[in-house]
C-alpha cells in the first residue's frame, strides 16, 4: 500500500484531532544499551561524523565504490517555542519549518494564566507525526547544555508506534539517529530551546501521518527517565 507523504503545508499547520487515542512513549536515557539500535551517543560533536549512506538501486547492479554519499552534510540551529498550544520548530540547516507536537487539550484548562498565555505543554507534548531521513542520520545537541527527548523508533517500512521510545539527554551529550530511523524533531524539557543538529545536505525525507494512518497520537513525556 502507497502512502502519500506530508507536505510543506501541512508540517506548517497540520490538522490534528487531539482526542484521538494516545500511546504513551516510554523514556529511555539514550546511553542505555537497549537504545543503540536507534542512535549513537555523541560526546564531542565537533569531531563526529554524521553517517551518509548511499541510495538504494534497482537490479542486479550496485553503485559503483564511493558514489550515492557525494551530498555531504549540512548544519544549522534547530529553534522549538511554544505558541498557542504548538510546539513551533524551524531547521535552519534545511530551510524547515514545522509544528512538531501540540500540548493535551485538556492543558486548555489549566489555572496557571501563564501556561494559557503561552501555550506551554508544561509535562509532555502529543506527536501527530514521524519520519526518517534515507540518505543519513541526524545528530542533536545542546550548546548551553539544555536537557532535550528526541522521539525515535526503529527502521522500517512503517513505523511500529508499539516500539517508539522518547532518547533522553542530559544535555550533556548530544544523540545521533541512524540513518533510517523514525523520528520528530528535539523536543526541550521545561519550554523553549535552540538545538544545533547537522544532518545530510540532501534530505530525504519519508513521513507518516499518524493521525490519517493509525488513528493515533503519540504522547511523549518531557522528562528525565523514571
Amino acid at each position: 500500500m502507497t502512502h502519500p507523504g506530508v507536505s510543506e503545508s501541512q508540517y506548517v499547520d497540520p490538522t490534528v484531532d487531539l482526542h484521538l487515542e494516545r500511546i504513551t512513549v516510554p523514556i529511555v536515557d539514550a546511553r542505555d544499551r537497549s537504545a543503540a539500535v536507534l542512535a549513537v551517543v555523541v560526546e564531542d560533536p565537533d569531531s563526529f561524523d554524521v553517517p551518509i549512506v548511499p541510495w538504494p538501486v534497482d537490479g542486479g547492479r550496485t553503485l559503483d565504490p564511493g558514489t550515492g554519499i557525494e551530498g555531504g552534510t549540512v548544519e544549522g540551529i534547530f529553534s522549538c517555542t511554544w505558541d498557542d498550544g504548538r510546539l513551533l520548530a524551524v531547521n535552519d540547516a534545511v530551510g524547515g519549518r514545522y509544528v512538531i507536537g501540540c500540548a493535551p487539550p485538556e492543558r486548555d484548562a489549566s489555572s496557571d494564566p501563564l501556561d494559557r498565555a503561552v501555550g506551554h505543554c508544561g509535562d509532555k507534548v502529543l506527536l501527530w507525526h514521524l519520519n526518517f531521513h534515507p540518505d543519513g542520520g541526524q545528530l542533536f545537541w545542546s550548546p548551553d547544555g539544555h536537557p532535550f527527548v528526541v522521539p525515535a523508533a526503529p527502521v522500517g517500512g512503517d513505523p511500529d508506534l508499539d516500539r517508539v521510545v522518547g532518547l533522553y539527554s542530559d544535555g550533556t551529550f548530544g544523540i545521533c539517529l541512524r540513518p533510517g530511523v523514525w523520528h520528530d524533531g528535539v523536543y526541550p524539557i521545561g519550554g523553549d530551546g535552540r538545538f544545533t543538529t547537522r544532518q545530510g545536505r540532501v534530505h530525504a525525507r519519508v513521513s507518516c501521518d499518524l493521525g490519517a494512518e493509525f488513528a493515533r497520537l503519540l504522547e511523549v513525556p518531557l522528562c528525565p527517565p523514571s
